[in-house]
This record gives structure tokens, sequence and C-alpha cells, in this order.
């Protein structure tokens, strides 16, 4: 069977899954078999995302809001407030890891430090070199974050346990780019075998557990 095919199958069968949804999760999730894509509320995004960090070290989320063009989101980062206005552009789940990649056209802000804020909003605005703002974002984030004042990369392990865990994606893989719209995030998978390993993550025991077609 080629890519193309098995990957029609699969979006096929996540559709005709997802209509088997209790009605309470059935807005959480569509899919759209011609573009090659699905996509997930922002309600179970943000579920997945604070799942994902309850466990995280030196980071912790304190704040969400979704909004039709971005995220607004407060966090603590190694002791520091941190407000960033930011959406995912691009996500690689494969080998117990995970890679995001997300776009912060909104605000960067320190909110317990309104100079520290103002040095790199304007750095920004003054053009300042990737490499000037490598510098200062090594300073304030942990290990696995990296910002070049566009883009937030953050990498590591998947935990052990949970939403989204390691043992899941060891042998499975996934990678997606992301587009967020009003409604929630549309998916569009460039690696397809982890799709259905990535539902039923997502949605846990309230899924049915054996997708059309498997």
């Amino acid at each position: 069977m080629s890519g193309q095919s098995l990957a029609m199958k699969l979006l096929e069968g996540a559709r005709e899954w997802a209509k088997r949804l209790p009605s309470p999760l059935s807005g959480d999730v569509a899919v759209d078999v011609g573009g090659k894509r699905l996509r997930l509320s922002h309600v179970r995004v943000e579920t997945v995302v604070r799942q994902l960090l309850v466990k995280a070290k030196n980071v912790e989320l304190r704040h969400w809001e979704a909004r039709p063009e971005l995220y607004d989101i407060r966090l603590s980062v190694k002791g520091w407030k941190v407000r960033v206005e930011t959406t995912l552009e691009r996500v690689e789940l494969a080998s117990g890891r995970y890679r995001l990649w997300l776009r912060t056209p909104g605000r960067v802000e320190l909110e317990e430090s309104r100079g520290a804020s103002s040095l790199v909003m304007g750095l920004l605005r003054a053009g300042a070199g990737r490499s000037a703002l490598r510098a200062l974002a090594e300073r304030l984030l942990p290990p696995g974050f990296r910002w070049d004042g566009q883009v937030l990369q953050v990498e590591g392990r998947l935990p052990p346990e949970g939403v989204l865990s390691a043992k899941l994606f060891e042998s499975a893989s996934l990678a997606m780019s992301v587009e967020h719209v009003e409604e929630g995030l549309w998916l569009g998978a460039e690696a397809w075998p982890g799709l259905v390993d990535l539902l039923q993550a997502v949605f846990g025991t309230e899924l049915p557990r054996t997708p059309p077609g498997s």
C-alpha cells in the first residue's frame, strides 16, 4: 500500500472513530480527510498541555487563555514569571521524545521585571541579531528551551506515564504541522504511523479503543 493511500485509510478510520465519541467529546475533534488533517479543540489542547507539564521540572503553567489567533499563557520558568502570546507551528513525537516549535508573534514579558521585559522587547525592536537573542534566552530558559525572538523551540523526553507517555512513542512516530484557528488547532501529519496512537493518548480511555480498520 502506498504512503498516500495508507494516510487516507488512517484518516478515514479516524473520522469514523470520531463519530463514535460520546456527545460531550464530539466537538473536541474533527477530521478533514481531503485536507489530510484533523482538528483538536482548544479545550482539549489545554488539557493535554496541562497534563504534560504536571511533572515538568522548572516549568509551571499558571494561566491559559485561548484566543482566535493565539494562546495567552503565563508560566513560571526557573522562578521567573513569564507571559507569552504564542501558538504551535510544528510538533514531532518520536523515540520517546517530543519537539515543539511555537511562534511568538505577540508579547513576551517577564511579569515581575519591567526592566528585563523592556530589554527583551527593545532588542527585538532594534533588530538584534539572533546570536544576541539566543545569548539572552539561554540565561533565562531551562535546558531544552531555545528562542530566537520569533520561534520558541522546546524539546525533551516524554513522561514515563500519562497522556503522552514515552512508551507510547518509543516505536511509533508522528510529525505534524499546525494551524491555529478560532475553533482549535488543525494538525496536518507529515509522517503517519503514530496518528491513531496520538488520538488514543489525547482522549485516553474516553475514546473507543479499537479504531475502524485496525
